[in-house]
Formats: C-alpha cells, sequence, structure tokens
C-alpha cells in the first residue's frame, strides 16, 4: 500500500505532519478530516517532482480578480490593526476559492513558521508573480507593507480594468466574423451544390460567375478536407517555424513592424512594462532588481533585448532616462518623461504617467479601430454573400432563355 506525507492543521492552526498509509489522496484526507485536521497537502512518498508537496489544489482555479481580492482583504485587516499571523488565520475562514483557501493556508504554516510573508508568498509562483514577491518583499523591509498592498491592489485593479476592456472590445468583431465566415461556408458548401445539381438536370449553360461559383463549391464539397488538412498543416508549420530561435525573431520583429497594429501592440507592452517598473520603484524595491523583474514580463524579443540594453544602460551609471532617449525602440515620449522624472526625484509617478497615457492611447486606438472594422465587415459579407445570390439569381433567370 502507498504511503502519503501530509501537512495539516489542527484545531488550534497549530502546524502537525506525518506519513500515513492508503490507498489515495481522497481516502488520506478524509481521515485526516475525521480526526479534526484540515488538510494543507497530501502527496504521496517518494513521488517524483513533488519535493514536499505543493498545495492540495494547487495554483488551478486561482484567477487574478481572486489574487487582487486576497490582497484587498489583507490590507484591510492590517489597517484593522491585527498582527500578520492572525490576518492569515482569518483569511482562511472568509475565503470563497477552495484553491486559493490551501494556497493561504500553506502561506500561514510559512509565516507561522518564522519566515517572511514575501518568502511564503514566494512558494507559489503560479499564483502570485515574481513582482507582486518583490513588492511585499520591498513593504516588509521598507516597514511599509500596507502601502505595498494599497499599491498592488492599484496595479491588479488597473490591470484588470485593461483587459476587460480589451476583451470586451473584441467581442463583437470576433463574432461578426466568425458569423460571416460561417454564412459563405453555408453558402457555398449547401446552398450552391444544390442549384449547380438543377441546372446539371436543365443542361443549361450557365453565366460565367454563376459557373465559376459552382465550380468552386463542387471542388470545396470533393476536396475540402484536403483544403482543411493544409490549412491545418500550414499553421502547425508556421507555429512550428515561429517557436524556433530564427522564427520567433522574424515574427516578433514583422508583428512590431505591422501598420498601425504594430504601434497598438508596442504600447499595450510598454504600458505593462512602465506601470509594473513605477510600482515597483514606488514600492521601495531596487532599481536593478526592478528592471531584473520587468524583463520577464514580455515574451517580444525585440522589446526584451531594448530592456536588457536599459539594464546594462543603468548598470553603467547613465540612469534611466539616458538609456531610453539614445533607444530608438522606445518611443521618444518615454525618454523625455522619464527625463523629468529623474530631474525631479519622481521617476515612479512618471512611469506611472506613461502607462496611464499609454492606456489611453490604445484605448483610443482600439475605439478607432473597431469602429473602422464593423462597417467593414459588414460591407465586405455583404458584398461577398450579395454577389453569391446575385450571381444565383441572374443564373435562374437565364432559364427565361431556354427554347419552349
Amino acid at each position: 500500500m502507498p504511503q502519503f506525507k501530509y501537512r495539516a492543521l489542527d484545531a488550534r492552526g497549530k502546524a502537525v505532519s506525518g506519513v500515513v498509509e492508503d490507498i489515495d489522496v481522497a481516502n488520506v484526507t478524509k481521515m485526516l478530516q475525521a480526526n479534526g485536521l484540515t488538510p494543507v497537502t497530501v502527496v504521496e512518498k517518494g513521488a517524483a517532482g513533488l519535493g514536499s508537496g505543493g498545495p492540495l489544489f494547487g495554483p488551478r482555479g486561482v484567477s487574478l480578480r481572486d489574487v487582487l481580492e486576497l490582497t484587498e482583504q489583507l490590507n484591510a485587516l492590517l489597517k484593522a490593526g491585527l498582527p500578520l499571523d492572525r490576518s492569515l488565520k482569518i483569511l482562511l475562514g472568509t475565503l470563497e476559492n477552495q484553491a486559493l483557501l490551501e494556497v493561504v493556508r500553506g502561506i500561514y504554516l510559512e509565516v507561522e513558521k518564522g519566515h517572511s510573508l514575501a518568502d511564503a508568498f514566494a512558494q507559489y509562483p503560479k499564483v502570485f508573480p515574481r513582482v507582486y514577491v518583490n513588492m511585499i518583499r520591498a513593504g516588509e523591509e521598507g516597514g511599509i507593507l500596507q502601502v505595498a498592498l494599497g499599491r498592488l491592489i492599484d496595479f491588479y485593479e488597473r490591470s484588470l480594468e485593461f483587459r476587460s476592456f480589451l476583451v470586451s472590445s473584441s467581442i463583437y468583431p470576433i463574432l461578426l466574423f466568425v458569423f460571416g465566415i460561417g454564412a459563405l461556408v453555408a453558402l457555398t458548401v449547401v446552398v450552391i451544390p444544390k442549384f449547380g445539381a438543377m441546372f446539371a438536370e436543365m443542361g443549361q449553360e450557365l453565366p460565367f460567375a454563376a459557373a465559376l461559383l459552382i465550380g468552386a463549391s463542387n471542388f470545396l464539397v470533393a476536396y475540402g478536407w484536403l483544403l482543411f488538412l493544409g490549412i491545418v498543416l500550414g499553421i502547425w508549420g508556421f507555429r512550428a517555424y515561429i517557436r524556433s530561435p530564427g522564427g520567433q525573431v522574424w515574427w516578433h520583429t514583422l508583428v512590431l513592424r505591422l501598420p498601425v497594429l504594430g504601434k497598438l501592440l508596442l504600447k499595450i507592452q510598454l504600458s505593462r512594462l512602465t506601470r509594473t517598473l513605477g510600482t515597483l520603484l514606488a514600492s521601495g524595491v531596487p532599481i536593478l532588481t526592478s528592471i531584473g523583474i520587468v524583463q520577464g514580463l514580455t515574451d517580444n524579443i525585440p522589446l526584451k533585448r531594448a530592456v536588457e540594453r536599459l539594464h546594462q544602460g543603468i548598470k553603467d551609471g547613465k540612469g534611466v532616462a539616458q538609456p531610453l532617449r539614445n533607444d530608438p525602440f522606445f518611443p521618444p515620449l518615454l525618454g523625455h518623461l522619464a527625463t523629468v522624472g529623474e530631474e525631479t526625484g519622481s521617476l515612479d509617478k512618471m512611469l506611472l504617467k506613461v502607462a496611464d497615457q499609454y492606456d489611453i492611447e490604445v484605448q483610443k486606438a482600439t475605439k478607432k479601430f473597431i469602429a473602422l472594422f464593423e462597417p467593414v465587415m459588414i460591407v465586405l459579407m455583404g458584398v461577398l454573400i450579395g454577389g453569391i445570390v446575385i450571381s444565383m439569381m441572374v443564373a435562374i433567370f437565364s432559364i427565361n432563355d431556354l427554347p419552349m
């Protein structure tokens, strides 16, 4: 029978651990609960890659909004004057998300063992990213934990608001595109072949447009699966190429050079980087550590290399503004406002202003794009579907020319 290592909390909140023999994790969990213990982790002894075990439910089911709510509740409890350990214990009785509850139990155990809150958060990197952990660490070391939590709340609220805007703005255009393509496919594969069969029985010579449509429809019906397979293989090959080292550089560079869309995507990335950097600096995280964290926020290779050049410039004693101004990759606005920030000693505030400005520009550009996309898509689909219908109607009317 397999052995399982467990960590749990007793009725007094004291951590207990041990090893038991049983059939599976579910039975061990039920046994612990029957003995008045609250399981934190249960893992099979000797399981590869698990070490001392992670949370029972893991990070799955913990969203960005869940982390924001946890941060808000913890901040409110600390502001009320409660000590950290008691605040965490109270959270165990208020959280509804089971996955997050198990994570907080693990954090509570680590704090009870004497570890810092930042170290406890660092045990769950899939729930709390580096930016979160380092801001908590800076708040603890500087004695401003509540301030750091407040800045994290503001950071997450703005991030969620911006993400919600992008998602809500893209729903209607995507639905419009999908339904338009669906209508075209239905006409081409279902409706047109019936017309083709009818005209074939009559022996009527079709107008060129109708004959072209029926020929295309017959081809899709007969060889559509080959075309679909070719498209799938093409997409798979393209994705494999852009994941290769050379392909990644080419693709990331191409994306940023796309007219209109490239600048929009760059501003989205820069907004995230500058907001994170400004928030870290405002929380007291050292500049080099902050830049190192920011480097991991983007997968775009040209942008990552630009941040690496900025990091090297700071290490060389050039500050932040000069490398930003001298690097053609970064927009001039970023360099100029960084210069003002360094001269006035408010670099963090200026970076946050840059992020706000980019968010506003992205929202305006997105609204303009959607406002233009909708009528263009409607007109395009109307022309395509209307062209098909008119071609079929012309062919139908040509029946009248048949000799009686």
